[in-house]
C-alpha cells in the first residue's frame, strides 16, 4: 500500500487555515489513507524544516511495557534493510543539517533542518528512516544501556523527581501519571520483537503528521511526500483506552527526602481540561502568567519580593489530550514548606472569588502573546507548534492563539479559576533534605 505517485490529484483534500503572519498561509491536505501534511512556504529562508508527529507516546504504550514509545524513539535512528545508521550520520554532516527526535505522554516526533537543496535526499532518506526502522536485537541490548543511563540521570535531578512524583499523584493509574522514560529495571518485555510490533502498528499514516515549514512550494511538498511516504493503510489497530483522569477527592500529599540537598521543593499540581474544550487550555496559561509570570506577578511580589520565603516559583499549564496539567514549582527553605503551600492556596482561592483588574489582564496578554511571537521566529519553532497542537486535535487553535488570549474577559478567568484550581483538591509533593 502506500500513495501511488501516479494519482497527484486524487485521494486528498485541502484547506487552508490563519496563522500569525497572514502573508504565508498554512495549507493542511489530509489523504485517504489517513495522513495529514501541514505545509508552510516561507520565501527567502533558505532552509526547511521536516517535523514528524505519531500519536504513539506513553497512552500508545501497553500495561507491561512501560517506555517502550521513548525505547523506539532511541531505535528509530538505527538504520533500516538498506540505510545504516553512519550513512545518515554522513548525509547530515556533508549537508551541515540537525536532527532530534522527543517522545511525550500523547506523541513521539522526530525533526530534520536542512538547506533546502539537499531537501529531496534528505526527506527520502528521514522517511524510511522512520518508516522502515529495522529495529535488530543486538542493537536493542546495546542501546538498553543508553536509555538506562538516560533513566538513572533522571532520577539523580531532584526536580525530575519531584515533577514525576506529582503527576502519579494527580494521575494515578492513568499513563499521564509514569514517567516517558520508564523504570529503571526496564520491563523485561522490552524485546525487539515487541519494539518491532509497536512500530508496524502505531507508526503508520493514519496516526501521523508530516510538517513541512521553509522555502518549498506547496506543490513540491506533496510530491515529496507522494513520491517517498509510503506506508500501510491498511493496519488493525488496537487503540489503548484509559479511565479518564478525574480530579483528587482532597489534598494528595507526597513527602519525599533525599541526602545532599541544597534547598527543598514544593510542586502543586492540579488536573485541566482535556482537549477540545474551548478556551480553557489558553485561559490557563494566562492564569498561570498573572501568579508567577515576571516580578510584578502575585506570587513572586508576596512570597519572594514581599516575605523573602522561597528563592524562586515557577507556574506552566501544559496542555493533554486527556486532561491538562497545572503545575506551581517552588525552591525554598524546608522551614517554609507548610506556610508556602498555604499561602499559594490563598491566592488560589483569591482567582476563584476576585477578578482580576483590566489593568493587570493587560499585563498578563502582552506577556503570554509575546512569548507565543518569540517562539514561533524560526522555521523549526513553527514546525514544532503546528505539529503539537495538531497531535493534541487543536490546530486551529494554535493559529489564532494570540487573539484568544487578548479576547479573555476577567470573568472567564474567575470561572476557570473556580472550574479547576481547587484550593482543596490538588496534589502536592514536597523535597526535603533528609533528616540526620
Amino acid at each position: 500500500m502506500g500513495f501511488n505517485q501516479n494519482r497527484t490529484h486524487v485521494g486528498r483534500y485541502r484547506e487552508q487555515i490563519g496563522t500569525c503572519n497572514q502573508r504565508y498561509p498554512v495549507n493542511v491536505t489530509h489523504w485517504d489513507n489517513g495522513l495529514t501534511v501541514i505545509h508552510q512556504q516561507i520565501p527567502q529562508v533558505p532552509v526547511v524544516a521536516i517535523d514528524i508527529w505519531v500519536k504513539a507516546g506513553v497512552v500508545a504504550e501497553p500495561n507491561s511495557v512501560p517506555g517502550l514509545a521513548h525505547f523506539l524513539e532511541h531505535m528509530i535512528f538505527k538504520g533500516t534493510d538498506t540505510l545504516s545508521p553512519r550513512e545518515f550520520d554522513v548525509l547530515l554532516e556533508r549537508n551541515g543539517s540537525v536532527v532530534n527526535a522527543a517522545t511525550g505522554h500523547d506523541y513521539a516526533h522526530y525533526y530534520v533542518v536542512a538547506v533546502v537543496d539537499d531537501i529531496e535526499e534528505i526527506f527520502s532518506h528521514f522517511v524510511d528512516l522512520i518508516m522502515n526502522a529495522a529495529i535488530p536485537t543486538s542493537e536493542v541490548e546495546r542501546e538498553r544501556e543508553v536509555v538506562l543511563a538516560e533513566i538513572e540521570q533522571a532520577y539523580d535531578n531532584p526536580d525530575w523527581v519531584v515533577y514525576q512524583s506529582v503527576r502519579h499523584a494527580l494521575f494515578s493509574e492513568h499513563p499521564y501519571g509514569r514517567p516517558v522514560l520508564g523504570f529503571p529495571d526496564l520491563s523485561v518485555q522490552m524485546s525487539a520483537a515487541n519494539i518491532r510490533a509497536f512500530h508496524h502498528q502505531q507508526y503508520c499514516p493514519e496516526n501521523m503528521t508530516i510538517v513541512m515549514v521553509g522555502d518549498l512550494t506547496h506543490e513540491r511538498a506533496l510530491g515529496l511526500v507522494e513520491q517517498y511516504f509510503h506506508g500501510p493503510s491498511d493496519i488493525d489497530r488496537y487503540p489503548v483506552t484509559w479511565p479518564q483522569p478525574a480530579l483528587p477527592s482532597q489534598r494528595e500529599h507526597c513527602a519525599l527526602e533525599a541526602p545532599n540537598l541544597g534547598q527543598a521543593r514544593l510542586m502543586m499540581a492540579w488536573l485541566g481540561p482535556r482537549t477540545g474544550i474551548a478556551e480553557q487550555g489558553y485561559g490557563l496559561d494566562l492564569l498561570s502568567v498573572l501568579l508567577t509570570g515576571g516580578r510584578t506577578s502575585r506570587l513572586i511580589t508576596d512570597l519572594l519580593e514581599h516575605r523573602g520565603w522561597i528563592q524562586n516559583i515557577h507556574s506552566e499549564f501544559l496542555l493533554q489530550r486527556e486532561g491538562g496539567c497545572f503545575t506551581i514549582s517552588v525552591g525554598l527553605d524546608a522551614d517554609y514548606l507548610e506556610v508556602v503551600e498555604t499561602l499559594i492556596c490563598d491566592h488560589i482561592y483569591q482567582l476563584g472569588t476576585t477578578c482580576i483588574s483590566d489593568e493587570e489582564l493587560d499585563r498578563c496578554q502582552q506577556l503570554v502573546v509575546n512569548d507565543y511571537i518569540f517562539g514561533t521566529e524560526t522555521v523549526n519553532q513553527l514546525a514544532g507548534l503546528y505539529g503539537y497542537y495538531d497531535a493534541l486535535g487543536e490546530l486551529k487553535q494554535a493559529m489564532s492563539y494570540p487573539q484568544l488570549i487578548q479576547d479573555l474577559e476577567p470573568q472567564q478567568l474567575q470561572s476557570l479559576a473556580q472550574s479547576y484550581l481547587s484550593p482543596s483538591h490538588y496534589a502536592v509533593t514536597t523535597l526535603q533534605p533528609s533528616q540526620g
